[in-house]
């Protein structure tokens, strides 16, 4: 079979100045920064990897055959290479190894070859340019919406560059996605010339690690700045090579799709949930299965703002040990006369650093609750409500909490683990995991709905905060000067049906419930859950409802049966359909175990 023809076309669209240094500033680093020891090993490993996924394919292209014998060895090192979930025994058939190689080596023009190929089941364009770039490096870049992100292109160059494909490939009528992939391939192969590489392999290794780079954000500042002072988005658009404008709205939909894009799924509404709890407060808990997937969104939720940089980014393994804060915040070493800290301190540390504050930092704490969370956490707990945010260390010292620290707990529900008090469930948003279809796939969508920088993408989720009533009842006004009052009476009429059986909620829910529901309308004043005002408001109190209050309800059978039957009726006359179903499903679930749980599992 004849090796395939195309490459690039000869000009692809100019890099303007700032693309070019940002660009030079990242293979700096790459090669001349503290880890570029590391980087230059990890470029040679991948390498030994591509080497090996090209004598498999090989096989595959020689053999007069394709089968499923011979792509399931092929399958399995290029998952191992990009990580791709997607790369599993599911493509093992015959008719996989047929799309395959008509991708790779078919003798159609490449529009027509990638349009066939995104037609078998759960193919998406990221994996379509992962397969080319694993067996033809030299060729073609692996399209990731983090390392085109470091390019940065501006909707000129964007334009150029998929008419600049369309031209290439005439007669050829390309489809929307496929002249979207080959106008990437024309940026990066831009990308590629500047630096001066023989290859993409190393192009994407100098992209992937640029934003562990030590650098200030300018950018970000200023646009938070702009979104304080109601400014941001006000001004012209200016030169043709300016960068559009992104909205709060467009962050929320790339979120989605690049999720999406690598492979996962989550439950209606989830992601936009964790993304609006986490404005309204930097504490959220994420319950259910195991395996469901809640550690792996804390980090696509970090990469997706940050970049992937490895240094904001924490996962803490709890202990069933921790039976005071010293495995979490460090102690003193009498013996050797000196504190010792933890990842976890030292991470509050540094994202305290004056240059850190326009930086979010992420912790995960996994498996919450294999020990008790007022033993280990007590102290944070506490910060968390304090306006100096100050931690208490041992020997007299102490640590700010900054505002930059977004921190989840995941929990299961076993023998193992223990049940939370309600001072950790007031504290935090509870999102849970227990539906699951197996038979749902990640949908082929375009890449991202646009392009927008990291700087900009958390500049964005900081100028969305709302972090006090105040600001919670200055957002609310924006689309009805009514709602805040609205929400008030929606949860004073709740608490009269939760106070006689000793379930009612205090004023710290209240206000967290006012903020969520404010954080969930943009700061362009468009609903975040639902685009429509009055329907945005009403899915925010029915996911707090679900969030915040529903966790809190346990007992026995005999006292909250009644409660739980009167809240289903009261929220179904609301339109209020999460909060009615939970209800439902605990009173179910209790009239079986005689016990009431909000958790599941």
């Amino acid at each position: 079979m004849p090796s395939d023809p195309d490459g690039f076309p000869p000009a692809p669209p100019a890099l303007n100045p700032d693309q070019q240094k940002s660009l030079s500033e990242a293979k700096a680093w790459w090669q001349e920064g503290e880890r570029s020891l590391d980087y230059l090993a990890e470029l040679a490993q991948q390498r030994v990897r591509l080497t090996e996924i090209r004598q498999l394919a090989e096989r595959l292209r020689t053999e007069s055959e394709p089968t499923a014998t011979l792509v399931a060895p092929l399958l399995r090192a290029v998952r191992q290479a990009t990580g791709n979930r997607l790369m599993n025994r599911t493509r093992e058939t015959d008719r996989f190894a047929v799309a395959l190689r008509d991708l790779l080596w078919g003798t159609t023009e490449l529009p027509r070859r990638i349009e066939a190929f995104l037609q078998e089941p759960s193919v998406s364009a990221l994996t379509v340019t992962q397969w080319l770039h694993s067996v033809f490096p030299e060729r073609y870049p692996p399209v990731r919406p983090e390392t085109r992100s470091v390019i940065a292109p501006t909707r000129a160059q964007i334009t150029r560059a998929r008419e600049f494909a369309a031209e290439t490939h005439r007669p050829v009528t390309l489809s929307p996605m496929v002249r979207d992939l080959l106008g990437d391939f024309a940026l990066y192969d831009a990308a590629r010339r500047f630096l001066g590489l023989n290859d993409f392999l190393e192009l994407h290794a100098i992209l992937i690690r640029s934003g562990e780079r030590p650098r200030t954000d300018r950018r970000q500042s200023v646009i938070v700045r702009e979104i304080a002072n109601g400014t941001y988005g006000n001004e012209p658009q200016g030169a043709e090579g300016a960068p559009e404008r992104a909205t709060e709205s467009d962050l929320v939909a790339v979120l989605e799709q690049e999720v999406s894009a690598r492979g996962f799924t989550f439950p209606e509404r989830t992601l936009r949930s964790y993304y609006v709890s986490l404005k309204a407060k930097p504490f959220v808990l994420l319950a259910g299965l195991s395996g469901t997937g809640k550690t792996r969104l804390t980090r696509l939720f970090a990469d997706f703002l940050t970049g992937a940089a490895s240094d904001r980014y924490l996962l803490v393994p709890v202990r069933p040990d921790w039976h005071d804060s010293a495995g979490l915040l460090g102690f003193h070493n009498l013996l050797s006369d000196r504190y010792v800290s933890t990842p976890f301190l030292d991470l509050l540390r540094t994202a305290g650093q004056p240059e850190n504050r326009d930086r979010a930092f992420f912790v995960c704490l996994d498996e919450m609750n294999l020990a008790r969370t007022e033993h280990y956490f007590a102290e944070v707990l506490s910060a968390m409500e304090t306006d100096d945010g100050v931690i208490p260390l041992q020997e007299g010292r102490s640590v700010r909490l900054p505002v930059n620290v977004f921190l989840t707990g995941s929990i299961n529900q076993d023998e193992a683990t223990h049940t939370l008090s309600r001072k950790v469930l007031d504290r935090a948003n509870t999102l849970e995991f227990v539906r699951v279809d197996l038979d749902r796939r990640p949908k082929t969508v375009p890449m991202s709905v646009r392009e927008i920088s990291y700087p900009e993408r958390q500049a964005l989720f900081f100028g969305g905060l709302v972090r006090t009533v105040a600001a919670a009842e200055e957002r609310l006004s924006a689309p009805n000067s009514s709602y805040g009052d609205r929400i008030v009476d929606t949860l004073s009429e709740l608490n009269g049906w939760l106070t006689p059986r000793g379930q009612q909620f205090g004023y710290r829910v209240r206000d967290e419930i006012l903020r969520f529901v404010a954080a969930s309308i943009s700061i362009e004043r468009t609903g975040l859950l639902v685009p429509e005002p009055e329907a945005n408001l009403t899915a925010a109190l029915d996911l707090q409802i679900l969030q915040k209050v529903l966790p809190r309800i346990s007992g026995t059978t005999e006292a909250l049966a009644g409660l739980l039957a009167t809240i289903e009726g009261w929220a179904t006359e609301r339109s209020f359909t999460e909060t009615a179903e939970k209800a439902a499903r605990m009173r179910h679930r209790a009239t079986e175990d005689g016990f009431v749980s909000f958790f599941e599992v």
